[in-house]
């Protein structure tokens, strides 16, 4: 497997220093590149990790208090859907220029930028008008677009070639966890101060972040590589045809699993469950999935696995929603399996996605990513809140969605002929 070059690391009393690469193209010597005895990796992926848990907090706020914005703010479904779906809008268009300039000016300039956007983005939802709501959902979106792109950019440099697995496992767990916490806590804090306590938790959450990036994550000013082409049109053209597959399966998963989350409360709510087990069961699959990403992560960098999780996970993930749309009654059960298939397919995706692509290009690389599921949630959850409203009911909805995982599993057979880190070639 050939490697990216020139990382030194340095670690003082005070600051932990990352200091990028200025030129990719050189291979070194991986047992220099990995220093096992080097944390700095580790505590750069916890920082990582708190970054995109304040993202996945923000995301997954509007779950918790969708009924409340249907009932005290005069809100259709199909509009919450659309409140939830601007989120990812920007990522539609900016997702590969960040992607693109992460790859330039390195990860802590637009890293900053990203939280400073997501930050004020939360902040402005506060006055609960429409036009604050929606305004400051799309400026969120922004911030959010580029930290996703940033975080995996970061911890592919550092675990490339040896537990990059297990890192993105452990990495992954960061939007289970802030899931729980949105569907939990902030639920349970909309419940008893308001919608309003809901958006100022969440902005003073991606603050803190903000603050603990500024003073752990420091880079030299010629971090970042030389463009060797402006144009990002030809920037793609050199990504090759994997990480497009990658992302498509990427995409689907996505569109099928974030439209559940999002009306899942309101449906196990509509099916008779207490506010507290609503939210509990619309959490269980990413609860489930902390502790089992990381292991599902760790095994695929031991025996290799790759296309076959994708295509599991995508099987069960679609099941699981159908029989939770028509079987409630055994809710619980259906939950449990459908955190068994959320946890399969996410650290494959991320240790693949840094894999297919050669090493200067891993900021766009994931920037594709981000672009394509953006696009497809951004159509699948206003789609489904839109059926939702036509037909009075979640069954049709839900199923929408379950074919959403299915295609998933069926775009993910196209992978299996890809094998561990085959693919990554430099200048590719």
């Amino acid at each position: 497997m050939c490697l990216f070059s020139n990382f030194q690391f340095l670690i003082s009393t005070s600051n932990l220093h990352f200091y990028e690469p200025t030129h990719y193209a050189a291979i070194m010597n991986p047992e220099h590149l990995h220093d096992k005895t080097d944390t700095s990796r580790w505590l750069i992926l916890g920082l990582v990790h708190f970054s995109v848990f304040s993202f996945a907090v923000t995301m997954q706020m509007i779950p918790p208090v969708l009924g409340m914005l249907v009932d005290e703010l005069g809100m259709s479904h199909t509009q919450a859907g659309v409140l939830m779906g601007l989120f990812t809008l920007p990522g539609i268009f900016l997702a590969l220029p960040g992607g693109y300039f992460a790859d330039r000016l390195g990860p802590r300039i637009v890293g900053i930028c990203s939280l400073i956007l997501l930050c004020a983005g939360t902040l402005l939802m506060i006055p609960l008008k429409p036009l604050y709501l929606f305004f400051g959902r799309f400026l969120a979106g922004v911030g959010g677009t580029i930290i996703v792109i940033v975080a995996p950019q970061i911890i592919t440099r550092r675990f490339l070639g040896k537990e990059l697995g297990l890192a993105m496992g452990i990495f992954t767990t960061a939007v289970p966890l802030g899931t729980i916490i949105s569907f939990n806590l902030l639920g349970m804090a909309g419940r008893s101060w308001g919608i309003l306590s809901v958006f100022t938790i969440a902005g003073a959450l991606s603050l803190t972040a903000l603050a603990a990036y500024l003073i752990a994550f420091k880079q030299t000013p010629e971090a970042g590589r030389q463009p060797t082409d402006l144009r990002i049109a030809s920037e793609l053209r050199s990504l090759g045809r994997n990480i497009w597959l990658v992302a498509l399966v990427w995409t689907f998963f996505n569109m099928g699993i974030l439209s559940f989350f999002t009306f899942g409360i309101d449906y196990f709510a509509i099916c008779g469950f207490g506010p507290e087990m609503a939210n509990f069961l619309g959490s269980l699959p990413m609860g489930l999935s902390i502790p089992l990403v990381p292991v599902f992560g760790y095994l695929a960098d031991r025996f290799g696995w790759r296309a076959g999780p994708l295509i599991i996970g995508s099987i069960i993930c679609g099941a699981a929603i159908l029989l939770i749309a028509f079987d409630p009654v055994r809710a619980v059960l259906w939950t449990v399996l459908l955190g068994l298939g959320v946890s399969l397919i996410p650290p494959v995706i991320f240790t693949m996605a840094g894999e297919v692509v050669s090493p200067e290009r891993i900021g766009l690389g994931f920037g594709l990513l981000t672009a394509m599921f953006n696009a497809g949630v951004f159509i699948s959850i206003p789609l489904a809140g839109y059926i939702k409203d036509l037909t009075g009911t979640y069954g049709a909805s839900f199923t929408l969605i379950a074919a959403f995982s299915f295609a998933g599993g069926i775009a993910a057979l196209s992978l299996l002929k890809v094998k561990p880190g085959s693919k990554v070639l430099i200048g590719s």
